[in-house]
């Protein structure tokens, strides 16, 4: 019975260890907490790209805690460019090429994808990188992302084409040696369609503004639109721009006015190429109560700078609109109505004169011969 207790005992111990062995086996072959593309994994990768340290990043992918064909680099150059470099882009670009080429090697993205970016708390709001650039970012650093493969006429569900926000701040945070790079790189302005429905909607609640709020800019409301544009197909380009005069852009009396003078000179450039669709002057004057005779010529003081309320660039687009306008008559009676009484007489002078109805010439009779 000793002989077959020892026996026993030394088959136990054996097999306690063979089984130890067998489990540390197991262990190591299963995925550890530190497993490839873990989230917490990831973040940490994804940090060190935010620094630009792309030693320490390399490590994950060499040492496999990182899996290129997992990662949504398209999102993670998105959340860099913000998180990252957003404030200083002019001075950043090179640092994005770096960022984009490292990314694009590891899985080619589509920069023009739409990506999840939970504004305002709604994990299912989509921000698209194109349109968070063009509310506000340089037009050089808009023409290297466009270098980098960027489309800048890139259409969206829900959105008007992104030249729309451009010549939204015509004037404010662009100009027209702007439009000249951005053409330059693809850019359509002229050519592109815009949906009415679509511009009524639009409003920007995209990271941009959330991350780098713009000073003095108003709260971008859907814009205000003419009364009739549900029955127009389609704007055209100058329709878009018009769109853009008669709406606020900014608070900030001085760069508002500066606006208002690029839009109504660049309008004034387009006029005899593109047909109007939809009554500029009425809706014009209806929203932009600046524009009004009494205003004509002045100039105000705002701090050290000066403006003018009325622009003598817009005073002679709505000359312009006034002549040229099929019934007047009722835009003068709209103010009358006001008690603009100013402003009617001032529309009034711009009519065309009525020409004067030809007259039969009187015919004279002959004289009777009293003989």
């Amino acid at each position: 019975m000793a002989l077959d207790y020892k026996i026993w005992a030394d088959f136990y111990t054996a097999l306690k260890r063979s089984c130890c062995v067998f489990a540390w086996g197991i262990a190591s072959a299963l995925p550890s907490q530190g497993a490839a593309n873990d989230e917490s994994t990831e973040r940490a990768f994804v940090e060190f790209l935010t620094r630009a340290d792309y030693e320490n990043a390399n490590f994950y992918l060499q040492n496999g805690l990182v899996t290129p064909e997992r990662l949504d680099t398209g999102a993670i150059f998105y959340n860099i460019i913000h998180a990252a470099y957003w404030q200083q882009l002019t001075s950043k670009t090179q640092a994005i090429t770096t960022l984009h080429g490292y990314l694009q090697a590891l899985k080619p993205f589509d920069m023009d994808q739409e990506v999840t970016c939970g504004q305002y708390g709604n994990d299912s709001q989509t921000c698209v990188l194109l349109h968070d650039l063009v509310t506000g970012a340089p037009a050089n650093v808009i023409a290297v992302f466009a270098d980098l493969g960027l489309d800048l006429n890139k259409l969206y569900p829900g959105r008007p084409p992104a030249t729309y926000d451009v010549i939204d701040r015509l004037g404010a945070q662009y100009s027209i040696s702007d439009i000249q790079i951005l053409s330059q790189k693809g850019m359509i302005f002229g050519d592109e369609p815009y949906d009415p429905a679509t511009l009524a909607a639009h409003r920007e609640h995209n990271n941009t503004m959330r991350i780098q709020p713009v000073r003095n800019v108003a709260a971008r409301r859907p814009p205000q639109m003419p009364h009739n544009y549900l029955s127009i197909p389609q704007f055209n380009f100058m329709d878009a721009l018009a769109v853009a005069l008669g709406n606020p852009w900014s608070s900030a009396q001085v760069e508002s006015s500066a606006r208002d003078d690029a839009l109504c000179r660049y309008i004034t450039f387009l006029a005899p190429q593109m047909t109007p669709s939809f009554d500029y002057l009425r809706f014009v004057l209806g929203n932009k109560n600046e524009f009004r005779a009494a205003q004509i010529g002045e100039r105000k003081r705002s701090g050290n700078r000066t403006y003018e309320p009325f622009p003598a660039s817009c005073v002679a687009l709505i000359e312009g609109m006034a002549q040229n306008h099929g019934n007047l008559t009722d835009v003068i009676a709209l103010f009358g109505a006001r008690g603009d009484v100013e402003m009617a007489r001032w529309l009034l002078s711009l009519q065309a004169p009525q020409p004067i109805p030809a007259q039969e010439p009187a015919q004279t009779q002959e004289p009777q011969n009293t003989e």
